[in-house]
């Protein structure tokens, strides 16, 4: 059949009139001494008078049909009408098979390179593609983006697109011909035609006992100085004071930076830079700020730049400051993440002596805490701005130039304490009848609870918190709830009875000791904090209103931790388990994301739920909760990326664990999640090495299921009490509210 095929090819090409070319071929191609045309590169027919498109990936793949006319349609490992202008090595009648660059024949292909991609027809007089509506490119090999982005996004490529999304990672096919609109802040839709209203709270979620969750970051700016002081210079002149900006995301997602602030400056100065940023971003008197200092004698925020273990550290820092005051920082700050060099956080520890803080060093500056009454909403995580003048930093660290060049360094954090702002209350169900207090067993380190109930008031927290995991079957009592696991703990929000609209609440994970009795209710059985929460402002006689949810807490992986500095977007996942050191096969490292190919699928056996991006998630000891952070953040995974080995479980721990050979394929910190907002605790891996430490609980990663039914939106656009018009970006109110958000109520607008 093939003869046949190629018979019919030369039949055609010896088609010429008068025995000569036909036109000479076009001036196109070459006659031969058979009278037949010979076409140059890009041009067809039998007088070379078409020309060839350009080819691109095909968008879709379609199969040919039955080509040489034989009944039948040949796989896409046999080739048919070879020899032809457009396919030169043959084509196939059903989808195209392809090759690798050793020739390898890929048979679970897709997207062969097809004249226009697939996605045009070709004018043969011009050689140029005519592309489907939604496609464009000399080869139609892109999709083009909508309306040009209608003037308010740039087009880019789904590669660009993922980058652009907090560095994700996209290497699919595609990744250079699929596009697609980046709107500008504000706007929104596929052609980014369509604008948002204004921000605004539900006028009719607050009431007696609800509260609102503003934004509230803590911006530290801190330095190393060897000379024990807190001196800032701007990197030009060493006699002026060095200065810093903050950039600041408002509810849009767009970012607005301030003038310089004076390095030391107090707060009046720092909300006078938020409040005189343009259109009313930051609305005047309604930013909150507190300032604390550190000085020589005090060193409040002693801390390591390279790797306290932070268990440890907590502990010490815990006897200094059990409370926590509202505005006083104090404990935990254990940045090893500041030395970029190493990223190590056992340097501190690994010479083994009896002191945990042989590399600490005592951090002296400023740290701010402002709290955004006027922007309410869940606000991207603001940051700190020390590159004012260019290349040249405007905040430096010493009191002179060779003291900076010495090695002194400027460390700038922004962090939230468990007071994150939120579009969405994932805990809206109001546990009403039962206030709680915060006890503790004994001082300082031990047992936090839930005391001041009554033993009716059990019963009804034990109803509100319902079924902790996913199953009710195994639910107890006629409360028809759980007690709560280290797989499925509950979580709440604790707010204080007696406070004001703006205080937001703590978030707190409990589950119920039955063997514990020390509440006070009179009663056996005790409410235990996984946290110890600490009351803001250190009372622990506040009492409190207890909101639940029918959401799961629920644990990830029993085999994995997590490893992360404080104030740091990054978390490190590993796998530093006792079954390690007694099955040196395991090669399970910590990977708790849900991407999963044929070399890590093995790994869902480690897993009980996986991580992926956009997922909330919180991090916590159950061994030992009073090394917990007494305020929780609950994070949203960013980005979940594999990266290039750092360090091998034998480089870290051979030392100490001989049977474990130093050449161990095992990785450390080779996985990371990026988090929107920064850590307020920092946590080495659980202490495999120092014998002191052997058996030291480990820090897991608990992901948070929120549901429907318990979850309020509360900030939304036109404050869910009217209908915006998305193409001016306007409110139209519903009668009884008003302002350009329709976040007030008034009886007597229209």
């Amino acid at each position: 059949m093939r003869g046949l095929i190629l018979i019919s090819l030369l039949a055609n090409f010896l088609s010429v009139a008068n025995a000569e070319c036909a036109n000479a071929c076009s001036g196109h191609g070459k006659c031969t001494s058979y009278d037949m045309c010979i076409c140059n590169r890009n041009w067809q027919a039998n007088d070379c008078s078409e020309r060839v498109c350009q080819f691109g990936l095909a968008h879709v793949d379609t199969p040919k049909g039955d080509l040489d006319g034989s009944g039948s349609i040949s796989g896409p490992q046999v080739p048919v009408v070879e020899n032809s202008f457009n396919y030169p090595y043959g084509t196939s009648e059903q989808f195209p098979a392809m090759q690798d660059t050793d020739l390898n024949v890929l048979v679970d292909s897709a997207h062969y390179y097809m004249e226009c991609s697939n996605k045009g027809t070709c004018d043969r007089s011009t050689g140029t593609c005519s592309c489907y509506d939604g496609y464009d490119g000399v080869a139609c090999q892109r999709a083009s983006c909508p309306n040009s982005c209608s003037g308010h996004g740039v087009c880019k490529t789904i590669k660009q697109l993922a980058a652009a999304d907090h560095g994700n990672v996209y290497k699919l096919w595609d990744k250079d011909v699929t596009m697609g609109c980046q709107c500008d802040a504000g706007y929104f839709g596929p052609d980014c035609s369509q604008k948002q209203c204004k921000f605004g709270v539900d006028p009719l979620y607050l009431d007696d006992v609800s509260t609102i969750k503003y934004s509230t970051f803590d911006v530290a700016i801190m330095t190393t100085d060897t000379g024990g002081t807190a001196t800032f210079y701007d990197g030009q002149n060493v006699q002026k004071q060095g200065y810093w900006a903050l950039r600041f995301y408002d509810a849009h997602g767009e970012d607005w930076v301030t003038m310089p602030i004076v390095a030391g400056a107090p707060c009046t100065t720092v909300i006078a830079a938020l409040e005189a940023l343009p259109n009313n971003v930051i609305p005047k008197g309604q930013t909150y700020c507190t300032l604390s200092t550190t000085t020589p004698s005090a060193g409040e925020f002693e801390g390591d730049v390279r790797g306290i273990d932070a268990q440890h550290t907590g502990r010490d820092n815990y006897h200094k400051s059990p409370y926590n005051r509202e505005y006083y920082i104090a404990y935990n700050i254990s940045f090893w993440d500041a030395d970029v060099s190493s990223l190590d956080p056992y340097s501190a520890i690994m010479t083994h002596t009896s002191s945990y803080e042989t590399n600490t060093v005592k951090l002296f500056g400023y740290i701010y805490r402002l709290k955004f009454f006027g922007n309410p909403g869940a606000l991207q995580q603001p940051q700190v701005e020390v590159y004012l003048d260019g290349k040249r930093p405007s905040l430096m660290s010493a009191s002179n130039l060779a003291g900076a060049i010495a090695g002194e360094t400027v460390i700038t954090k922004v962090w939230t304490d468990g007071q994150q702002g939120e579009f969405n209350d994932y805990f809206a169900d109001h546990c009403n009848g039962v206030t709680v207090n915060i006890g503790r067993a004994s001082y300082g380190v031990g047992v936090s609870f839930l005391t001041g109930l009554t033993s009716s008031e059990k019963i009804l927290l034990q109803t509100c918190l319902g079924s902790s995991d996913f199953d009710t079957s195994n639910n107890q009592g006629y409360q028809n709830w759980d007690l709560g696991s280290i797989y499925y703990p509950h979580i709440i929000k604790l707010v204080r009875t007696v406070t004001t609209y703006t205080d937001g609440g703590y978030y707190a994970v409990i589950y119920y000791d039955t063997g514990a009795t020390y509440d006070n209710s009179g009663t056996a059985g005790t409410f235990k904090l996984l946290n110890p929460f600490t009351p803001p402002d250190g009372y622990l006689t506040d009492s409190y209103e207890v909101y639940t949810t029918t959401g799961t807490l629920a644990l990830t992986s029993n085999f994995s931790e997590v490893t992360f500095s404080f104030g740091s977007n990054t978390m490190y996942m590993t796998n530093i388990t006792a079954d390690l050191w007694t099955d040196v096969q395991m090669i399970y490292d910590g990977d708790i994301s849900c991407e999963v190919g044929n070399n890590n699928a093995f790994k869902m056996k480690y897993i009980f739920h996986c991580l992926n991006k956009g997922d909330m998630f919180t991090v916590l000891n159950w061994e030992m909760p009073q090394y917990n952070p007494p305020h929780i953040n609950l994070y949203t995974a960013q980005r979940l990326m594999h990266s290039d080995i750092l360090f091998s479980i034998g480089q870290r721990f051979n030392d100490q664990h001989t049977g474990l050979p130093l050449t161990s394929p095992m990785q450390f910190m080779t996985h990371s999640i990026t988090t929107d907002l920064a850590t307020n605790w920092a946590a080495s891996p659980r202490g495999r090495v120092n014998t002191a430490l052997e058996g030291a609980a480990m820090y897991r990663v608990y992901k948070f299921f929120p549901a429907t039914v318990s979850t309020y939106n509360y900030v939304a656009q036109c404050s869910n009490r009217g209908i915006c018009d998305n193409t001016a970006g306007t409110c139209n109110c519903f009668p009884g509210y008003t302002l350009d958000s329709c976040s007030e109520q008034a009886s007597i607008a229209l």
